[in-house]
């Protein structure tokens, strides 16, 4: 069997096409989504319908995003949240999303299979220990097991946008990286191939040329950046240099944006600054 993982898409039509076409030419026998496919990028409706149309059997596994949008959908914009700035573009891919949203909620959590030909495995976006507790490629041996629970012979695991495999007590640990926006200084779209062969499972990550300088107009004539708040040119910046800004953006000015000390739009504008 050849099961592909795709994760991370992030709103990029040109990328999960480019991505899907792969997996067309490679002959998957399965397909699944590892969660993220949506917000945090352009055009969220049109990749899930993109991905409907062309792998309608695919299974559909949630991210933290997606539990995102669903929350926002539930709970609305909360204006006077010191806050909002940082869930606006959240609240955009939520109206730009429109009643196709309904459907996410019924998407798995995760996939977990003892018995697949002889090879068990679990596919979850972040880890046994929430959708937001990734596994990184320095992860220490103590937080990996962890992070992995029960034995399964393949973890499959996404969310870090940075891609790797390795052996760890057993099990093959890979981490399917970023379709939409990775994070490890490659541009190019990754995703996980996984066979089943002879008693045990191979698997690779396979990176993919795509039309970047499309995607860069969908940022901009889509909407994102000029509705979804000051964040989305932080996110534009990680998407065009393939490496983190976001993370480094929180940690340096979150807690001053919730204790009314800063704007976000003026925290964005010091860290772009300090690039």
């Amino acid at each position: 069997m050849k099961i592909a993982v795709l994760s991370d898409v992030h709103g990029n039509v040109p990328a999960l096409e480019a991505v899907l076409e792969d997996i067309r030419g490679w002959g998957a026998d399965e397909v699944v989504l590892n969660g993220d496919l949506l917000n945090r990028g352009p055009c969220s409706r049109d990749a899930l319908a993109l991905l409907q149309r062309e792998q309608p059997r695919a299974r559909l596994l949630r991210g933290n995003h997606e539990n995102w949008l669903l929350h926002c959908a539930e709970h609305g914009p909360k204006r006077e949240s010191p806050t909002f700035e940082i869930d606006r573009f959240a609240h955009w891919a939520v109206a730009q999303l429109g009643d196709a949203l309904a459907q996410v909620a019924a998407w798995d959590d995760h996939l977990d299979m003892e018995d697949l030909e002889g090879g068990s495995l679990h596919i979850t976006h972040g880890s046994r220990l929430g959708d937001r507790k990734g596994i990184q490629p320095e992860c220490g041996e103590e937080e990996l097991s962890q992070k992995l629970g029960d034995p399964r012979d393949l973890f499959i695991a996404s969310h870090t946008h940075r891609a790797f495999s390795r052996h760890f007590n057993g099990t093959l640990v890979i981490n399917t990286g970023s379709v939409g926006q990775p994070f490890d200084g490659d541009e190019r779209a990754s995703y996980a191939r996984l066979q089943f062969h002879r008693g045990r499972w191979r698997g690779e990550i396979t990176r993919v040329d795509y039309d970047r300088a499309r995607a860069i107009a969908d940022f901009e004539r889509s909407g994102f950046l000029e509705e979804g708040g000051a964040l989305t040119r932080v996110i534009f910046r990680e998407f065009y240099e393939a490496r983190m800004h976001v993370g480094p953006w929180r940690r340096h000015y979150l807690e001053a944006v919730k204790a009314g000390e800063i704007g976000v739009a003026e925290a964005v504008e010091r860290y772009m600054r300090g690039l």
